[in-house]
């Protein structure tokens, strides 16, 4: 029986024919990736059967016909790939009702009509809508929907009458525009290179969410009140923890690296690349790690928000202890099993925890536990002896805080 099973992944493995439809009796499928192989024809509507599902990859494949309107029952899910395919028709309307969804890849295929009206397709990068028969909505790349012809045709003739009438005059202002604006921008950076000292360092890596990253270090920064102490959660040995609301009504965890540990980054592109392989987890029971950033005044990691806080905090409050029974215990072990399984067996490449401790397993207001800090010593200190490569793939120990 695979009704227990939560993660199925079978990407790369040159398998053929119909996606099985029994697939949709794996009630508790957190995880489904079948892309890369060469599975054909249509969609099981099936999966959409599959109400507990996160992430579901039926990238590159030879899939064919409409997306069935059963997957827009996947309420939980946050990642959809079914890009590089052969699928056709419109999205379906379903979709609408997949409010969780946060990350899409519908690219190369040959979908047509408006995008769904939530935000995972709004935020959506161009490169993840490219290449499709002819959708539109309001996203970046794409063209507006529903737009009469004759407003078109009007509108161009009357451009061509404007253009016609002061292009001289636009001409000589937009080479006036063009000079202000080059010396606008010499005379900035200028200013900029008097102001600071260069840093290799003196960026971030938000970038990997899709985000501007100058915004958000903004944002965050604003929203700490440049890390005062009132917003303080934590602290240890490797950084400060506070707590920033930012302008999205988002809440998010900052740990703000000591000087000393920042120091340290010697490799900084390495270390980027690792924060990318830490920031594409996602599991239930992990704590999402949005991205770093290096800048010359605040270093900071920035991480999913959990309400309850650590376990030691809980079970040396004698209040909450009472409060926190031992079905909520063995429900917070079953957690802490299940992400280890995952970080072990479901990442490519595996990460190894290796300092598993009350302090970083938080619970939210559910008591449903979430590990945390793991990778972070690894990758502020690479040439410590804490560091261990294991089995060829990263090892990684956990931070102070």
């Amino acid at each position: 029986m695979l009704s227990n099973l939560q993660f199925l992944n079978l990407a790369s493995n040159n398998l053929s024919g119909l996606i099985p439809k029994q697939l949709g009796e794996c009630s508790n499928l957190l995880l489904l990736n079948l892309s890369g192989n060469k599975f054909r024809e249509s969609i099981p509507g099936e999966i959409g059967f599959l109400l507990s599902l996160r992430d579901l990859d039926l990238s590159f494949n030879f899939l064919t016909r409409e997306i069935p309107r059963q997957l827009g029952q996947l309420q939980r899910l946050e990642t959809l790939n079914v890009s590089n395919n052969m699928l056709s028709g419109r999205i379906p309307s379903t979709f609408e009702d997949m409010l969780s969804l946060t990350t899409v890849d519908i690219s190369s295929n040959k979908l047509q009509g408006p995008i769904p009206d939530i935000k995972a397709f709004h935020n959506a990068s161009f490169e993840a809508l490219r290449d499709n028969m002819g959708i539109c909505g309001n996203a970046s790349g794409l063209k507006p929907c529903n737009l009469p012809k004759s407003s078109k045709t009007v509108k161009r003739k009357s451009n061509k009458l404007v253009i016609l009438i002061v292009l001289p005059l636009l001409g000589s202002l937009l080479l006036v525009f063009v000079v202000i604006g080059a010396l606008f921008i010499l005379c900035k950076k200028a200013r900029k290179r008097n102001a600071e000292p260069e840093n290799e360092q003196d960026r971030n890596i938000f970038t990997i969410l899709g985000h501007d990253g100058k915004k958000l270090y903004e944002n965050i920064v604003e929203a700490t009140e440049e890390f005062n102490s009132n917003y303080c959660i934590g602290e240890g040995g490797y950084g400060t923890v506070y707590k920033a609301a930012m302008p999205t009504e988002q809440v998010v965890a900052v740990k703000k690296l000591h000087r000393s540990q920042t120091e340290k980054l010697s490799d900084f592109k390495a270390f980027e690349r690792e924060v990318c392989v830490l920031a594409n987890i996602r599991h239930r029971n992990i704590v999402k790690m949005y991205g770093f950033c290096s800048h010359a005044k605040h270093s900071f990691l920035v991480y999913e928000f959990i309400e309850r806080g650590s376990l030691r905090k809980i079970i040396t409050s004698e209040e909450q202890a009472i409060e926190f029974d031992w079905m909520k215990r063995l429900n917070v072990v079953k957690g802490v099993g299940g992400a280890l399984s995952y970080l072990h067996h479901s990442c490519s490449p595996p990460i190894i925890h290796r300092d598993i401790t009350s302090n970083n397993i938080l619970l939210d207001l559910e008591y449903e536990a979430h590990v945390s800090d793991f990778g972070t010593a690894r990758l502020l200190m690479p040439d410590s002896s804490n560091w261990t490569s294991f089995a060829g793939t990263f090892g990684y120990t956990a931070p102070g805080a």
